[in-house]
């Protein structure tokens, strides 16, 4: 994991404040280069809620991060995991926290992943770029829990196609032997992991997960 340099004073909604080592002497951003955990991060955060933004024909991008309120450990890690990345400290809305990045040529790779025709989607070689990291970080944004009486979980992945989901289900029973199918509702479609498979889940999910997001965790 990386070096934390990031210290939170305040964890009101009203108010929070952070302190952080600036960018290293002599360090320009064109040079900065994303570490295998950051690119694992980043990738679990774009299956979510993450957001890659750049402009006309430039080959760069910037990573766009804002969650409710109630998600602002995970903001504060994300701001923490890509510190070098990010000139200023997460501001407040009336009901999200957010951080912009900076642009770089680093992030711009993944827009062409993820946006090869300015919409997102599923990489085609998603069963490689999808480890336990970068589910995991999926699954904090985007997972949520069946009901109480169920062991299943829920990837929500209303803005994907039937066959990016597909390509998913495919992936996480060859690569995480997790059981998974498509569960339709009436704004789109969801990803629903068997509670058959709530162990191995659990085993993939609990080394990764951040305290808050222990509720998600299945029953074991």
């Amino acid at each position: 994991m990386i070096q934390s340099e990031l210290r939170c004073e305040s964890e009101t909604q009203a108010e929070m404040s952070w302190e952080f080592k600036p960018m290293r002497k002599g360090i320009l951003k064109q040079e900065l280069i994303l570490s295998e955990f950051q690119k694992q991060v980043l990738i679990g955060y774009l299956l979510g809620d993450g957001h890659l933004e750049t402009w006309g024909n430039s080959k760069v991008a910037r990573l766009k991060v804002e969650q409710s309120l109630e998600q602002r450990e995970f903001v504060s890690w994300l701001f923490e995991v890509f510190g070098e990345f990010v000139k200023t400290p997460p501001k407040f809305k009336a009901k999200s926290i957010y951080f912009n990045s900076l642009s770089s040529k680093q992030f711009f790779i993944f827009h062409k992943m993820f946006y090869p025709n300015g919409k997102k989607v599923i990489p085609y070689d998603i069963e490689t770029l999808l480890t336990p990291i970068s589910l995991t970080i999926w699954f904090m944004g985007d997972g949520s829990i069946k009901s109480k009486e169920c062991n299943g979980r829920i990837l929500n992945t209303h803005g994907f196609t039937k066959n990016e989901i597909q390509k998913v289900i495919q992936t996480l029973s060859q690569k995480f032997s997790l059981q998974a199918s498509i569960r339709r509702q009436k704004d789109g479609l969801q990803i629903y992991i068997s509670a058959k498979s709530a162990g191995k889940l659990y085993q993939i999910l609990f080394p990764h997960l951040l305290p808050s997001f222990y509720y998600k965790l299945p029953k074991v």
